[in-house]
């Protein structure tokens, strides 16, 4: 490990540590390998790093930010660092973030280019892709599967084992224990109450793409199908792309889909 200025003398090392010579560590950092950290990274200060973990380019850990801590599970043994955390390029962790490792046979892994503000929890095993943007407070169980694109509002709870598709936009304050299809928006707990338009437009969506979407949707939830049956009307349009993508999301998930309405009393509560 080369010893520069660019590593605060405050800063500790510990282990099997490989840091490239232009990545900045601040003061009172605690690295503790197997870890690598590569070129443009910048850790702010009070950062805490467990091996093993693997952590790209120019990501940039604001203070606090904590990144391969054991599962919060009774049952893991605290002093493995298998299978650790692997992290890609170009991401923001903010004040308060903590990212687990894995647990089980492959580590927890983040992509690139994703926000992470503050106090926000990545869980054990957990996947999240790439462009997304997860809001002050917001919580991932384990195992839960973010797809590219994904927003998720301030202290919204994600429900261990969830799967998020492409573009999916989910509310703050909410919570949800079922799978959200790509490009729907979780309005309310366990609800998917509306598709999320701009976010499709904003990628560039054509507009016969965005209408066959708004099908699906309608298909899902505002024909008062059972699920069963709203399959198979799906089914009959197989050989369409976009079709065969929710097709595909709702067979492999692990979850249920979330509900497309949610009741509510005359006071406004559900």
């Amino acid at each position: 490990m080369p010893q520069t200025s660019a590593i605060h003398p405050t800063a500790v090392i510990e282990g099997d540590v490989t840091i490239d010579e232009d990545v900045h560590v601040g003061p009172h950092c605690l690295i503790t390998g197997p870890v690598v950290i590569k070129s443009g990274t910048r850790l702010l200060g009070q950062n805490w790093i467990h091996g093993h973990a693997e952590i790209g380019h120019g990501n940039v850990l604001y203070p606090g930010a904590r990144i391969g801590g054991p599962p919060q599970d009774l049952g893991f043994d605290h002093d493995n660092p298998e299978p650790g955390i692997v992290i890609g390029d170009e991401n923001i962790f903010r004040e308060g973030f903590t990212g687990h490792r894995g647990k089980t046979d492959q580590p927890t892994r983040i992509g690139n280019n994703n926000y992470f503000m503050t106090n926000t929890h990545v869980g054990h095993d957990s996947q999240v892709a790439n462009h997304c943007t997860i809001a002050t407070g917001a919580c991932l169980g384990g195992h839960v599967v973010v797809a590219d694109k994904v927003i998720i509002g301030g202290n919204t709870a994600i429900h261990q084992f969830v799967h998020l598709g492409s573009g999916a936009f989910l509310s703050g304050g909410v919570a949800t224990s079922g799978n959200v299809p790509p490009w729907f928006t979780l309005t309310w707990i366990n609800t998917c109450g509306s598709l999320n338009i701009i976010g499709m437009r904003r990628s560039g969506m054509s507009n016969a793409e965005i209408k066959q979407r708004k099908w699906v949707y309608t298909v899902l939830y505002r024909k008062g199908y059972s699920l069963a049956k709203a399959m198979e009307i799906l089914q009959e349009q197989s050989g369409d792309p976009i079709v065969q993508e929710y097709l595909t999301f709702i067979e492999n998930g692990r979850q249920p889909i979330a509900h497309g309405t949610v009741k509510r009393t005359r006071g406004g509560q559900a």
